[in-house]
C-alpha cells in the first residue's frame, strides 16, 4: 500500500468496529438485533484507526456506515480523530447478519447448538461389517459436538461457508456479493478521486472481495479482527486489493 493515494485513484477502506466487551466479558455471538455500544477500548481503536488513515495519507471525504451502534460510534471516532466533523451515512447493507436464535447467546452455547445440528444432519446410519468389526458411531458426546460447532464456525470465518444450523441466512449471504459490488459501483459514480471509509461487521466485511475482478488474488484469513481495516483501490478500470486486517 502505497502512503499517498493519487488523485485518480478512489479509494475504499473497509473497517470493522472497535471492541464490545471488555476484559473478562462473557463474547456473546453480536448480530443484527445485538445493538451494543463500544467499550472505552473500542473507541480507542476507532480513533487509533483513524490514525493510522492519516499516518498512510488516506483523508476520506465521506463516512458509510451499518446503523448499528459500534458502526457509527466507530466511523465517529475515525472521522474525530482526522478532524472532521462528519455525520455517517447509514449504509443499511452494512448491517450485520441477524443470527437468529444465536444472536446475542454466549459463543459456547452457540458452538453447542451448531455443532448439534452439524452432526445430525451428517450422521448416516451404520453401515454393516465383517464380524468382530465395529460399526461406524458418531460421537455425539459435549466435547465432540461442541469440536463441530467450532469447526462449523471456523469454516464460517476462514472461507465464507455457513453452518447448517444458520440455513436461514442463505439468501442474505448470497447477495452480499452483489450489495458490495452495487456500492462499489455507486462510490466510483458519485466520489470519484476520493477516499471513502464503510464501517461494518466482520460477517459483513470478509464479503468485500466480491468487488475485485475474477481471478484476483484475495486473503488467505478473510477475518478483520475489531478496529482493523482492509484498502481497495480503483484504478479507472478495476478494482484492486492493497491490503487488508490492517491495525
Amino acid at each position: 500500500m502505497t502512503q499517498e493515494t493519487r488523485s485518480s485513484e478512489t479509494t475504499l477502506i473497509v473497517a470493522r468496529h472497535g471492541n464490545t466487551f471488555e476484559k473478562g466479558d462473557v463474547i456473546l455471538r453480536v448480530g443484527a438485533r445485538t445493538d451494543l455500544p463500544l467499550t472505552s477500548e473500542g473507541r480507542a481503536q476507532g480513533r487509533r484507526l483513524g490514525e493510522k488513515l492519516t499516518e498512510l495519507g488516506l483523508r476520506p471525504t465521506a463516512f458509510y456506515s451499518a446503523p448499528l451502534r459500534r458502526t457509527l460510534e466507530t466511523t465517529s471516532e475515525i472521522a474525530s480523530a482526522q478532524g472532521v466533523n462528519a455525520e455517517p451515512i447509514v449504509e443499511d447493507f452494512l448491517t450485520e447478519l441477524d443470527y437468529g436464535v444465536d444472536d446475542g447467546q454466549p459463543e459456547e452455547e452457540v458452538a453447542r447448538r451448531l455443532g448439534a445440528v452439524e452432526l445430525a444432519v451428517c450422521e448416516t446410519p451404520p453401515t454393516p461389517t465383517r464380524a468382530g468389526e465395529p460399526l461406524d458411531v458418531v460421537d455425539l458426546s459435549p466435547e465432540a459436538i461442541e469440536a463441530a460447532g467450532l469447526a462449523a464456525l471456523k469454516r464460517w470465518d476462514a472461507e465464507k461457508r455457513l453452518p447448517l444450523g444458520w440455513f436461514f441466512l442463505r439468501e442474505r449471504v448470497a447477495r452480499l456479493g452483489d450489495d458490495w459490488r452495487e456500492f462499489a459501483s455507486r462510490i466510483v459514480g458519485r466520489r470519484l478521486g476520493e477516499t471513502v471509509v464503510a464501517t461494518t461487521s466482520n460477517g459483513i466485511a470478509r464479503f468485500a472481495t466480491a468487488i475485485l475482478p475474477p481471478g484476483a488474488p484475495i486473503p488467505e484469513k478473510l477475518k478483520l479482527a475489531t478496529g482493523a481495516f482492509g484498502v481497495f483501490v480503483w484504478n479507472g478500470e478495476t478494482w484492486r486489493l492493497d491490503a487488508w486486517n490492517v491495525r
